[in-house]
């Protein structure tokens, strides 16, 4: 499944977490369809934070969106590892940074004394157990399987809200960038997996299937304390390939710094170029963080031919942070474009798949 003579990456062993690593993160979202009607996409992201294996903290985020309805609801847990590490290094180095950012004086003020803000909340003791490897968060769960630890089942709760769902891969690992380590993070993807499950919510329990993306990252990086963000796509075409794009940013997106475009093949082969532009079309402003948000792109790939048009699938997607971001935006988004052929002939292109702007709520 994966090319040896190029990778940095191997599994299962690297299903698990790193020792190198001051952050990783295992992410997934899915487009789901229920048995009653219901449209919906689902997202979760499983954070390791700290420089010392004896200190990591851990973080969930995790939002359920009725596509219907055209509404988001999200959901943020920490540990009390997590809690130390921004009261003993996180926050002091950032407010040394940035001394005149009272929203963080006060947040350091509040974990001091023990008081966690809303709309976050205080996990459970979470647990990383390996082969295989499981991320216990508290009441939420990340449990890998399988003889490379590439399918997973993952469960997410709240008091009125319960997703169980589980991933199988329909294509081989992408070790993004070619070989796994496209800068300072390593990082592979299943871009698509069938997908299955239930939702419970308040409105009852629903069977529901689908189609899915996973990913994992890990690195040492300090990126985020120092103001840096990105704009990072992972779409699912309709004619079966996956485009995952990603522009590393500062300044809330006015200063480039990197860029890279992997196109994921049907058979799972993985063409890789730094060679792509991305064009911010229309903006939202957050009534909650008066974050300004680009939410419609034009983005072009010349050595793929390919130029697309990616817009959310509806505004109102901010996912409330804990620490100096604040928020970043993190939802549903549609894609439609064309890619120009070998012959000259024109190929219309349509799709879906998650947009996350991150660094813009600073």
């Amino acid at each position: 499944m994966i090319n040896k003579y190029v990778s940095k990456v191997s599994l299962p062993e690297d299903t698990g977490t790193h020792l190198i690593a001051n952050i990783e993160w295992w992410y997934c979202f899915s487009y789901l369809t229920g048995d009653k009607g219901g449209r919906y996409a689902a997202m979760a992201s499983f954070f390791r934070v700290g420089e010392t294996e004896l200190h990591k903290g851990h973080y969930l985020i995790f939002s359920l969106i009725d596509l219907g309805k055209e509404e988001q609801y999200n959901y943020s847990l920490i540990d009390s590892k997590l809690q130390l590490n921004l009261l003993g290094m996180y926050l002091p180095f950032y407010l040394l940074l940035h001394p005149a950012d009272t929203s963080m004086w006060k947040l350091y003020k509040r974990l001091l004394v023990g008081k966690i803000p809303s709309p976050h909340s205080k996990m459970k003791k979470a647990v990383i157990e390996h082969y295989p490897t499981k991320l216990l968060y508290g009441d939420n769960q990340l449990v890998f399987s399988g003889e490379n630890e590439d399918r997973f089942t993952v469960h997410l709760e709240d008091e009125k809200m319960e997703i169980d769902l589980q991933f199988s891969p329909i294509k081989p690992v992408s070790l993004i960038g070619g070989n796994g380590k496209p800068d300072d993070l390593y990082y592979y993807s299943f871009t698509k997996n069938n997908v299955q499950g239930r939702i419970q919510t308040e409105n009852g329990i629903e069977n529901v299937t689908g189609q899915g993306w996973f990913d994992h990252q890990w690195g040492h990086d300090y990126g985020l304390i120092q103001g840096d963000g990105w704009n990072w796509f992972g779409l699912q075409l309709n004619d079966g390939r996956e485009l995952l794009l990603n522009e590393m940013h500062s300044n809330k997106g006015e200063k480039k710094l990197s860029q890279m475009a992997n196109l994921i093949e049907r058979d799972g082969t993985l063409r890789f170029t730094n060679d792509v532009s991305f064009q911010a079309l229309k903006y939202w402003n957050s009534p909650q963080t008066n974050a300004k948000y680009p939410l419609e792109w034009k983005i072009t790939i010349p050595e793929f031919s390919i130029e697309i048009n990616v817009d959310a699938a509806f505004p109102k997607q901010e996912m409330p942070i804990l620490g100096p971001l604040h928020a970043i935006w993190e939802g549903a988004c549609n894609v439609y474009g064309q890619e120009t052929l070998s012959n000259g002939k024109k190929k219309t292109l349509k799709g879906k798949g998650f947009m996350e702007l991150v660094g813009y709520a600073f």
